[in-house]
């Protein structure tokens, strides 16, 4: 019994720690919550300007589900990877490591752009701007702009041992919690619209028979005021006893 429940306590653990990685609140207290622009299987991104005949540079990263982004048996955050003829090799390089995912906004100044996530520590690499000899830790930044659901994604021009790229997604919004919730209000919307329109013009109901459910959603109304009559006295209820210092008045 006792494995079990210590087995169950560190998946429990693990399933919260993956959670964190996925999410970031800001100083504000607003939540952005990456997990839409994870991938199964990770991305991966050719670097066009790389190019070197038969051979390219493949960008391998994820932002919540990293146990396949590996590199010299190590589960990492991002890679760089050798490509021989579109084929990925075990040539790679690690960009930035998972326990090192930090976020910021995009522009301070305006917290509305989007957001900017960072793996560091990778592995070291040669850095011309410093004295010959200094070897610098890899980094992978990613600057993720306020879009639309389908994320786009540009190879910025390498900054030494920084790789950089530019994505826009809605992730990158402030109001992203809110986006799947106005996509349901619009399906709901254009299925009833649809369903009266075609029970007017095709089926020739006329009133409120025409409105999809119509009997259904009259028995769900008085459920539905009760529930809100209900409601409201409970909160009066709680009004009153915290105008009295938590007794009920006689």
């Amino acid at each position: 019994m006792c494995p079990n429940l210590t087995l169950i306590m560190l998946l429990l653990l693990l399933g919260v720690g993956s959670s964190q990685l996925c999410t970031w609140t800001d100083d504000s207290g607003y939540t952005y919550n990456l997990k839409s622009l994870d991938k199964d299987g990770g991305w991966q991104l050719k670097d066009e300007t790389s190019g070197m005949g038969m051979f390219s540079m493949v960008y391998i990263f994820n932002f919540c589900d990293f146990k396949p982004i590996r590199c010299h048996d190590r589960q990492v955050g991002a890679i760089e990877a050798l490509a021989v003829m579109g084929q990925i090799t075990e040539n790679c390089d690690v960009a930035g490591l998972v326990e090192t995912q930090t976020f910021e906004h995009l522009d301070q100044r305006d917290i509305n752009k989007g957001i900017v996530v960072k793996y560091t520590q990778g592995d070291l690499c040669m850095d011309p701007k410093q004295p010959t000899g200094v070897m610098q830790p890899r980094q992978a930044h990613f600057f993720i702009e306020c879009g639309d659901d389908d994320a786009t994604f540009t190879v910025l021009p390498d900054n030494e041992c920084i790789d950089q790229f530019k994505i826009r997604h809605h992730v990158g919004c402030r109001n992203a919690s809110s986006h799947w919730f106005l996509k349901f209000i619009f399906i709901i919307c254009l299925y009833f619209g649809g369903r009266f329109l075609y029970n007017r013009k095709k089926l020739q109901i006329e009133g409120e028979e025409a409105i999809p459910h119509i009997h259904l959603i009259k028995t769900l109304i008085p459920q539905a005021r009760a529930i809100f009559h209900f409601g409201v006295d409970r909160l009066q209820t709680q009004v009153q006893r915290f105008r009295h210092g938590g007794y009920d008045s006689i």
